[in-house]
């Protein structure tokens, strides 16, 4: 639920769109990738632009327990705008990247993904189900909602291999991490021209660029102002956490397919 200021913040960007009317339907934005990667931060900056209706997971308006509300809604709220860009933080819907792509015409996706051992320290520091999650996948996946949605077969199995009783939080959660991150290639995210790929340490180390940049990739005009909250305080803030030999060699192997997708030259703009 969103709080008395966060409510007041969007009246008054309402308002004040009100005297800038736009050309044409919002353009859905959609910011995915895995929990405690650098999302929030991302949609923050969005938020700080007038010309942006952003919506976080506590925006009960687009979002249910996390998740997406229906797309008629969604589409509804994208017509209603006033503003020229609609952006949505749906990390719980990452694995419906495609889908959402195909059902709100001119949607742009951009995806940012952490190194891994912070992205777990992080979670690690605000919850405590990490083993939990794992177990509802298995064991109750009705109960498990979205973190059971459109995993593969390859994704349960490693799931089984690795649920033991000696599983420690910290590799359960890079276990997460691993099959979380995956879908961004499962999906065939890497080939398409409306997906932009972010790293999080290159955008808090030089936010100008690598914001302009996604900015510039769904033709939202940028000013400096909008990066004033991005620090690089939470690089290797702590020291790395222990995870079991094989899980974190399949993490290392994510990332280095995210470092050799993030070299491809930068998506096409087109004219918003």
């Amino acid at each position: 639920m969103l709080t008395r200021r966060e409510k007041l913040h969007k009246k008054l960007k309402t308002l004040r769109r009100a005297f800038r009317p736009r050309r044409g339907p919002a353009m859905p934005v959609l910011i995915m990738g895995e929990m405690r990667s650098g999302t929030n931060m991302l949609a923050d900056c969005f938020d700080n632009c007038v010309r942006a209706d952003v919506y976080h997971e506590s925006d009960e308006e687009a979002f249910v327990g996390y998740e997406l509300r229906d797309l008629s809604t969604i589409r509804r709220l994208i017509a209603g705008s006033n503003g020229s860009h609609a952006v949505f933080k749906p990390i719980a819907d990452s694995n419906r990247a495609l889908e959402l792509l195909q059902a709100l015409p001119g949607a742009r996706v951009i995806w940012i993904y952490r190194r891994y051992q912070d992205a777990i320290n992080s979670a690690l520091e605000k919850w405590t189900e990490h083993r939990e999650y794992l177990r509802l996948i298995l064991e109750e996946p009705q109960k498990a909602r979205w973190r059971a949605v459109g995993l593969s077969a390859d994704d349960l199995a490693l799931i089984r291999k690795h649920y033991t009783r000696d599983l420690t939080d910290a590799s359960a959660r890079a276990l997460i991490w691993y099959i979380r991150g995956r879908c961004y290639f499962a999906q065939q995210l890497q080939h398409r021209n409306d997906v932009m790929l972010i790293n999080y340490e290159e955008l808090v180390t030089n936010p100008r660029e690598h914001l302009r940049a996604a900015f510039d990739f769904v033709a939202l005009p940028f000013e400096d102002s909008y990066f004033q909250h991005v620090a690089t305080s939470s690089i290797r803030k702590r020291p790395d956490p222990e995870i079991a030999p094989e899980i974190a060699s399949l993490c290392n192997s994510l990332m280095e397919q995210f470092a050799a997708a993030l070299r491809r030259p930068l998506p096409a703009v087109r004219s918003a």
